[in-house]
């Protein structure tokens, strides 16, 4: 009997704290709107006007923060899908929703509001053949001694050696060297109202694909690489920057699509699908079977006086990269073209014959044996070699390969002879894996693989390959097979990538951004010269750069 007795008062018990329960979790909706994540906008997306879901605890005024906004005022009770409006090809990590709501009590009225931040996204462009999301819209660039990134409110920011004006900061100060530099580090004035789409940067000077589809670029202003009709450096000076920097003059009513920044010189896609270079061209890098030491040094030379480079009878361009020394261009039917310095076979023409610098050499220009049937959908250049993305997902990449950059497993050059594009291998990334995106550093390789990890090969002196050693990658039989992915972060991924002279850099899916290797001039953004990658555990603590 006592035992049933107190199983029965166990029993109200339960019943008592239980609709106490119920009435706590009653009240305490009433004083807060709790919204929670339902479905995430897909990373990368080509989307400019993607869907998101998410559910709130109450119906109220929907609002929004950050660099996104809707149609869409009113949430309901339970899940809500909204469309954004029209994004522009870059990373978004400051998106808010606000879910608001006013109600009336007994003695007053009571406005409850919850917020939500949008898991950061990438918005590409279009992946088929007629476009490139990888060497059209960089959100993230590496030069020699020097890094810059695209922000999520499309700002930018660059860091590292600052000896030219190249962070375009109006003055010659390295940044991400010393203690607290990055957090000091103002976005880059590129206008009164502008905003970036795309990043490009090479040795010593940075340029950047506008919101207006103009360029502009700064820095070191030698051989005209600036495009501005003088040599003079800009950025390193007060008041160089802003509305004081001019928009390169890419000819009467031309904009830009996409750009690249080589060596020496610079590359622009423009809107009518056309190419011009301007800069050095002391090896044909300009695509204009001529060689004037330099285009875009003197006043004239630029706008409707630059022609365009002959990609071939009625082809057009779809992405641009530029090395050292040469250039390449993805063309409209999805064939590839190299023009410039071409001593290691870096234009993939099986031969070693410089194209671009004697009349009539572009016209008669091939495109590059990627295999039977193969096209390309990236494009990359290095120092001395060139990659691409292939239409299957694979990679190759041909040209100087001393380190084991080109990710075939031995150190021989590849098309610099007869028939040896035709015989080139696609990489070896892995069991079951492809790539999505390509990168090109002086003397080494990176792609972001199909599960969004990071792989690296070729030289490695510096920790660049982002392996926790010193060891190079690729140049020896079953080099690639047995290569690791980088250690990103515990559960993060990579939405783009981007090779330099001595170190790699990464935009992670969380919106942040790292980067490993040599760390001479502060490159790596981590507030030290401490180089990363190149000892054990030495990925593991490398921290996202402070933006």
């Amino acid at each position: 009997m006592k035992n049933y007795l107190i199983y029965y008062l166990l029993i109200t018990l339960s019943i008592i704290l239980n609709s106490c329960s119920e009435g706590f979790k009653e009240e305490y909706s009433k004083l807060f709107i709790v919204l929670k994540e339902v479905t995430a906008i897909t990373t990368p997306t080509t989307d400019t006007t993607p869907d998101y879901t998410f559910s709130s605890t109450l119906s109220g005024a929907l609002t929004y923060g950050g660099s996104c906004s809707s149609s869409t005022t009113i949430a309901t009770t339970g899940n809500n899908t909204i469309t954004l409006n029209s994004l522009s090809v870059r990373t978004y990590a400051d998106c808010t929703i606000t879910v608001s709501k006013t109600i009336a009590t007994e003695k007053s009225e009571k406005k409850l509001s919850g917020s939500l931040t949008i898991t950061s996204f990438t918005v590409s462009s279009s992946d088929d053949s007629s476009s490139d999301a990888s060497s059209s819209a960089n959100p993230i660039s590496a030069g020699q001694y020097n890094s810059c990134a695209i922000l999520g409110n499309a700002s930018v920011k660059c860091w590292g050696r600052n000896n030219k004006g190249q962070l375009g900061i109006d003055n010659i100060t390295q940044m991400g060297d010393n203690t607290g530099e990055m957090a000091q580090l103002t976005g880059i004035n590129l206008g009164t109202g502008r905003t970036a789409t795309s990043i490009s940067g090479s040795n010593v000077h940075n340029c950047a694909l506008l919101d207006n589809a103009s360029v502009k670029c700064w820095g070191h202003g030698l051989n005209g690489r600036l495009g501005q009709g003088n040599p003079n450096d800009l950025g390193n000076g007060a008041n160089e920057m802003g509305d004081n920097l001019p928009s390169i003059d890419l000819g009467t009513g031309r904009t830009a699509t996409a750009i690249a920044a080589g060596g020496a010189h610079s590359c622009a896609i423009l809107d009518n699908g056309s190419v011009k270079c301007w800069g050095k061209n002391d090896f044909g890098q300009l695509g204009l079977d001529y060689t004037p030491d330099n285009l875009g040094y003197q006043p004239g030379e630029m706008g409707d006086n630059l022609s365009s480079i002959n990609l071939g009878t009625g082809r057009t361009a779809t992405a641009i990269a530029a090395g050292i020394h040469h250039s390449c261009a993805i063309l409209d039917n999805g064939s590839v073209k190299c023009w410039g310095l071409n001593d290691y076979g870096q234009l993939g023409i099986d031969n070693t014959t410089q194209m671009g610098d004697n009349p009539g050499e572009m016209a008669q220009l091939t495109g590059i044996n990627l295999g039977t049937g193969r096209t390309a959908t990236a494009i990359a250049a290095g120092y001395w070699h060139s990659c691409a993305l292939l239409d299957n997902a694979s990679v190759k990449c041909w040209g100087r390969n001393t380190w084991g950059h080109l990710g075939i497993d031995n150190v021989t050059i590849m098309g610099d002879n007869t028939g040896e594009m035709a015989q080139l291998t696609g990489i070896n990334l892995g069991t079951g894996r492809t790539a999505t995106a390509i990168a090109a550093g002086h003397y080494h390789s990176c792609a972001i693989l199909d599960n969004a990890s990071v792989k690296c090969w070729g030289l490695n002196n510096y920790g660049q390959l982002g392996i926790d050693s010193n060891t190079a990658k690729g140049n020896i039989s079953g080099s690639m097979a047995g290569l690791s992915s980088i250690n990103l972060g515990t559960g993060r991924t990579a939405t783009a990538i981007a090779a330099g002279g001595w170190h790699s850099c990464a935009l992670l899916d969380n919106a942040s951004v790292k980067c490993w290797g040599i760390n001479s001039k502060g490159q790596l953004g981590i507030d030290s010269t401490t180089a990363k990658g190149n000892i054990s555990g030495s990925m593991a603590d490398l921290t996202g750069i402070d933006l």
